[in-house]
Order: C-alpha cells, then sequence, then structure tokens
C-alpha cells in the first residue's frame, strides 16, 4: 500500500515532448502481477543570472495477468528561471509539459502481441493546450534474449489537437487552432544488456498522416542505464524530435538531454 501511496504521489494526471516514448516506461519481463517504477529528477542552480529550478517526475504502473497486460503511465517536467535583476517578476518557463497513457496488451503469440492504447498530454512552451491519442495495432517481437530484445509496432493513431498561436502585434491577438487528423504510428524498439548493470535502449517512432504522408513526425530516443543498486539505477538518455507540419510555428526539430535517477518499487 505505502509503494502505491507513492508512486500515486509522483504520477501527474498530464510527456515531455511532443511524441511520447512509451518504450523507455515499459517492463518485458514477464513479471507476473502488479510492478511499478517512479523516477525524480531535481535540481537547482543560481549564480549571478539568476535562479533556475528543475523537476521531471515519471511513473509506471504495470499489471500482468497470463496473457493480458495493463499500464498506465505519466510524467511531468517543469524547467523555472528567475532573474535576480528583476526580483519581483514572474518566473519564466523553459519548459512546462506533461502526459498520462493508458495501454492494453493482448499477447495472442509468442511473437505477435495487440495493443490499444489512449493519451492526453500537454505542452505550454509547444503552445499545445491539450492533444488526445487514440490507437490500436499489433507488435511483433524480432529478437528476444537474455542479452537483447527488438520489437517493432504499427498501430492506428487519432489524435485531437487544441493549440494556440499568440500576436503581439499590432495588438495583443490570440488564434485558437484545433486540428484532427489520422496517423499511422510505426516504432522499433531495441534494448541490450551490456553487462549486469549497464544496459542501453533505443526507440525510434515515425508517424505519418495517413491523408498527407508529407506530414510527419520521427522521434528517436536513447537510454543510457547504470545499476547503482538493486533497485536504484543513474539514467542518461537524448531524445530528438522532427515534425514536417507542426500546428503553431514552432521550430521543427527539437533535442532533449538529461540524467535522472529511477527507483524499481
Amino acid at each position: 500500500m505505502k509503494r502505491f501511496l507513492l508512486l500515486l504521489f509522483l504520477f501527474p494526471a498530464v510527456a515531455h515532448s511532443q511524441v511520447v516514448n512509451t518504450e523507455k516506461l515499459r517492463l518485458d519481463k514477464g513479471d507476473k502481477g502488479f510492478v511499478g517504477e517512479a523516477a525524480l529528477d531535481l535540481g537547482l542552480a543560481r549564480n549571478r543570472a539568476g535562479q533556475t529550478v528543475r523537476l521531471g517526475t515519471s511513473a509506471r504502473l504495470e499489471l500482468l495477468r497470463g496473457d493480458h497486460r495493463w499500464m498506465l503511465l505519466g510524467a511531468y517536467n517543469l524547467t523555472q528561471f528567475n532573474d535576480v535583476d528583476e526580483p519581483g517578476s514572474a518566473p519564466k518557463n523553459f519548459a512546462n509539459n506533461g502526459f498520462g497513457h493508458l495501454r492494453y496488451n493482448y499477447r495472442s503469440r509468442d511473437w505477435l502481441t495487440w495493443e490499444a492504447f489512449a493519451q492526453a498530454q500537454y505542452d505550454r512552451i509547444q503552445q499545445i493546450d491539450l492533444r488526445l491519442l487514440a490507437g490500436t495495432g499489433p507488435r511483433l517481437r524480432l529478437i528476444r534474449s537474455d542479452s537483447a530484445q527488438l520489437y517493432f509496432g504499427a498501430l492506428y493513431m487519432f489524435e485531437h489537437e487544441e493549440s494556440r498561436n499568440e500576436f503581439e502585434e499590432p495588438e495583443p491577438f490570440t488564434e485558437r487552432l484545433i486540428l484532427d487528423d489520422h496517423r499511422l504510428s510505426t516504432y522499433l524498439s531495441a534494448g541490450l544488456q551490456i553487462t549486469s548493470y549497464l544496459t542501453v535502449n533505443h526507440v525510434t517512432y515515425y508517424q505519418p498522416n495517413l491523408s498527407n504522408f508529407s506530414d510527419f513526425r520521427i522521434s528517436s530516443e536513447t537510454t543510457l542505464s547504470v545499476k547503482l543498486t538493486g533497485r536504484l539505477s543513474l539514467r542518461t538518455y537524448f531524445q530528438l524530435i522532427y515534425d514536417t507540419e507542426p500546428l503553431v510555428p514552432v521550430p521543427n526539430a527539437m533535442y532533449v538531454l538529461n540524467n535522472g535517477f529511477s527507483l524499481v518499487l
């Protein structure tokens, strides 16, 4: 019960990016019953330029019964900066985003699993007020051994997005934008256990618009995990995202480099 309450405390109802990597939050060990993991990234820096506060949390709950697997995932990220030259000014956000993700898996064969998912997310910096996703499709196991695994997935995905485009001239004005489209969400997920304490995981997503294949997103992420104890690990990951046609005028390419700890409960 204490473990469950800890996960609820760390789990917000709302991803650190436009394309959420659920692969790094997936347990693939065949564990039966209830398992969970929580991660916390907290940073504080103060110098003559000002004060920066960084907070990142993520959590995962999984329930595996026979061939049925339920996963509940979530993350929240916030980075704020206070200018020492303007002590009365409001903090400036460089990151403020979060997501919640529910996924169901049914393993019909050793090599074939059918997936269905629903997701809600927001990203204040990218001006995404709400993005709702729902999809379903197969997940294929290509390779699995004691030290390596490789999976491929191809899912249909419906997307609903509500964003805003803010203008300052000739006078302040906010344009509300709503998008509904249908996408193919494919991914290739690989994991390699180099030693008993060092693992590397990589996943690449490709999500084209089914009505316009020139409109697509690509997300590639690599995670290095070093086990410090039986339950505590140090993680470093790099993520690169490319979106050909974002709904609002934001950079097409974005990247994230981050460090943090994860705790398996």
